[in-house]
């Protein structure tokens, strides 16, 4: 009897443990209301530091965990595409809405429109809460001064594009791949609203000619640049101010007919804590996170109540296009690609 009595005590003892142990589990995951709220899995196109500075924060303010992977724009939309059927993410953050405006057409975003985004402008966020709009951002020219009096002295700078196809600079120009980069995409489909497809299409030709090389990610012409790998990165304005405020020798021209990158948040469809995922839509459009992104990448806010950084610049004192459809610029996506792949 006195062994059955200890048997049966070994089980309830184990029940308990075990009981106590799924508890805990359950109570980290935040299914009983623990510190810990799951975790979220964030694409990103931010640099990795400026994605982690907010996440951070986020972290600390509501206890959710985060995974988060940089891509370029062009790399992500085509992730979140092909997982449509089972989602790794949850959340993306950064990259031109135009990028976003594909991935709502083929289905892969949620809906949310965040009580926090009223205040942004119409045109920087989707009617139906596809995507919000967080940051503006220009395409310029970038160069390193430098460099540029060693070649040349001291004749002006381009104002222009058209500038950028005199064959002195052969060999001095790096811009990105529209076929994988937002940034270059971005500059390419401004041009086409403007020029026309064919004339951007003749355009691209000749300036391929004085291209030293079209990396895949947006921000490298203006890192190599910098570093005197050439004089000329055809780059977001933000990467360039970036870049100066380092102490790199860069300045920066906005010409006309220069595209502009709002930059978009979204909530992917089906991702594994969709609940995470708003209330990171929703920290994502207070003003701490944005003075943290434009403190760091030298954007823009689309808040009225972020401030300018320190070292920024108001584009409104610039040549951008104003007139630039992010609209346009996502139903043109695969035409002007498609057209630029045949473009060596």
């Amino acid at each position: 009897m006195a062994r059955k009595k200890s048997n049966s005590s070994i089980m309830i003892v184990s029940v308990i443990v075990l009981v106590l142990v799924a508890g805990f589990f359950l109570y980290k995951s935040g299914v009983f209301g623990g510190t810990s709220k799951g975790k979220i899995t964030v694409y990103s196109i931010f640099q990795e530091e400026e994605a982690r500075k907010i996440l951070d924060k986020f972290k600390a303010e509501t206890g959710i965990d985060y995974d988060v992977l940089r891509l370029p724009s062009g790399e992500a939309v085509t992730r979140v595409q092909n997982e449509m059927g089972k989602p790794q993410a949850d959340f993306l953050m950064g990259g031109p809405a135009d990028s976003h405006e594909v991935l709502k057409k083929a289905g892969a975003l949620e809906a949310y429109i965040s009580p926090n985004a009223k205040d942004i402008p119409d045109n920087m966020k989707d009617k139906e809460g596809f995507w919000t709009g967080f940051y503006l951002n220009p395409i310029a020219i970038g160069i390193n001064e430098q460099r540029w009096k060693e070649k040349y002295a001291a004749a002006p700078y381009p104002q222009t594009f058209q500038e950028l196809l005199d064959p002195k600079f052969k060999g001095e120009i790096g811009m990105s791949d529209p076929a994988t980069s937002g940034t270059a995409y971005t500059a390419v489909a401004s041009l086409a609203q403007v020029w026309g497809k064919d004339e951007m299409l003749k355009y691209v030709a000749k300036l391929l000619l004085n291209l030293k090389e079209r990396p895949k990610s947006g921000i490298e012409p203006i890192q190599k640049a910098a570093k005197g790998e050439y004089t000329i990165g055809i780059t977001f304005l933000g990467d360039q101010l970036k870049m100066k405020n380092q102490g790199n020798p860069i300045v920066s021209i906005v010409p006309e007919a220069a595209g502009y990158e709002v930059g978009g948040l979204a909530v992917v469809k089906g991702g594994a804590n969709t609940a995470g995922a708003k209330k990171l839509m929703d920290y994502m459009l207070t003003n701490e996170p944005g003075l943290l992104y434009t403190e760091s990448a030298f954007a823009s806010s689309v808040k009225p109540t972020v401030p300018i950084p320190k070292g920024g610049i108001d584009i409104k004192t610039t040549k951008y296009n104003t007139t630039y459809s992010l609209w346009k610029a996502a139903e043109q996506r695969k035409e002007l690609q498609d057209a630029l792949k045949d473009l060596k």
